[in-house]
């Protein structure tokens, strides 16, 4: 076997061609896993919704759940690592033992700000939020202590499940954890007097915790099937694990950084906690349109053989991209919108129409987010993740940049919040884009080795 790669080829029995309805059907239960996720944080927001003091509950439940993916930044993307590396017992221990490791020191991370003053320190004189919004969310951030471990122990072990072509038991899961958060969230909706941020937080954590459940026991088969399986060469070592988890860590600490660093510029405006209630609705319908996107990096990980196959990922790429920013397209500018934010969110009169604005003015990111998932995925079969964080850094300097220019020209809070994401989402797409371009020789080295294997 050629030696020049840590990634394994795709175990995947398909000839030199991939049809696109084999992709759809592969990339359909991690898109749809994707899509429950999407419909966990407004089905929780249509609770606090319908809850007293609904406007600082929205915000502080916002503040509450982008705190905590921030703090599971390093662990997200162990989703990439268990797919790409985890090819035998020796690669799987190593991993296991990785992974358990950065779980440990991020859970670490969330007890010092759910019980210390750095809760404050971020939310007050970082971000400079209200403090009536920082009372509303230390309470539940003391309950989401363990949530970030936990997602970083299921989405390693969803990655073996995908690198042994079990999409739907993926998506399984998702259904699992949707019907906990929202039988939570409405049970304690009508049978409690708690704040809605901390129902919400009561929600999340034990969804997540019956999906990792659901996946530790569902993907014993693939682990032992792993374990059964002798040490390749060449073996995986900590450092080459480390090599390529850390700058796709860094990726995902500076891509949720961008949401604090629009909040920090959102409650600087005038209707601070308008706009702060407003952004996480925002930001829920991008997650929702984009969701497909979001799913497409691994299916690129797992499909990519040869280039044949490549090219008709690159076809499926720009159809799934076009048709969700088509979607978000229609939605924003139709009464969809106004359907899904107040009939069936119920959000805030006051509030609705700064989540139309933003819809509106992000309606490209979908798009963006799909090609950006598939120039990741190539960089990623070369082994070549430097680019990647260097891309998200690109973006979080012209995001932050974009916000505060337009801010400090007293242009809308919401308007230019979209807009820097926008901007800055671009900038990365297309510095990936020249990047991935340099890499042909080493992908047809990569494609050239699962056919030796």
């Amino acid at each position: 076997m050629n030696e020049t790669s840590i990634i394994m080829p795709a175990i995947i029995p398909f000839g030199r061609t991939v049809k696109q309805r084999t992709i759809f059907f592969f990339w359909l239960p991690l898109a749809f896993s994707w899509l429950l996720m999407t419909f966990e944080g407004p089905w929780v927001q249509g609770v606090i919704s319908r809850k007293p003091d609904a406007e600082t509950q929205l915000a502080a439940f916002g503040l509450v759940f982008s705190l905590s993916v921030t703090i599971e930044a390093p662990i997200i993307m162990m989703l990439a690592v268990g797919s790409a590396l985890v090819h035998d017992k020796q690669s799987y221990r190593v991993l296991w033992r990785y992974m358990m490791i950065v779980n440990a020191v991020i859970t670490i991370v969330a007890a010092l700000m759910a019980f210390t003053p750095l809760l404050d320190v971020w939310l007050g004189d970082v971000l400079g939020v209200p403090d009536k919004i920082i009372e509303a969310t230390r309470p539940a951030m003391v309950i989401m202590i363990l949530w970030s471990g936990l997602i970083g122990y299921r989405r390693f072990h969803q990655g073996v499940l995908i690198r042994f072509q079990h999409t739907s038991i993926v998506s399984h899961g998702t259904m699992v954890r949707i019907v906990v958060s929202a039988g939570i969230a409405v049970l304690l909706g009508l049978a409690s007097d708690l704040p809605g941020a901390v129902i919400g937080a009561y929600a999340l954590i034990f969804a997540v915790a019956a999906e990792t459940v659901f996946v530790f026991y569902a993907s014993r088969p693939d682990i032992q099937r792993v374990t059964q399986i002798e040490r390749r060469s060449p073996p995986l070592t900590y450092h080459a694990a480390m090599k390529f988890h850390i700058p796709l860590a860094l990726t995902s600490l500076m891509t949720l950084l961008v949401r604090p660093i629009i909040e920090r510029g959102l409650a600087s405006t005038s209707d601070a906690e308008k706009a702060l209630a407003a952004w996480p609705v925002i930001f829920a319908v991008m997650l929702l349109m984009r969701s497909g996107g979001l799913a497409w990096q691994e299916v690129v990980i797992t499909l990519s053989k040869n280039a044949e196959s490549d090219h008709a990922l690159r076809r499926f790429t720009w159809t799934l991209g076009i048709a969700t920013t088509g979607f978000m397209a229609l939605m924003g500018w139709t009464p969809l919108i106004d359907i899904y934010i107040g009939d069936i969110l119920n959000v805030p009169e006051s509030i609705r129409s700064l989540v139309v604005l933003g819809t509106r003015v992000g309606f490209l990111i979908p798009l963006f987010t799909a090609l950006q998932s598939y120039l990741r995925a190539v960089l990623m079969l070369t082994d070549t993740t430097n680019p990647i964080y260097q891309g998200m850094f690109l973006s979080l300097i012209l995001t932050a940049g974009v916000m505060w220019t337009g801010l400090e020209m007293e242009v809308s809070g919401i308007f230019m919040a979209s807009f820097a994401l926008t901007i800055g989402t671009l900038a990365e797409l297309i510095f990936l884009w020249v990047v991935s371009g340099k890499q042909s020789e080493k992908l047809q080295l990569r494609w050239q080795t699962a056919v030796g294997d």
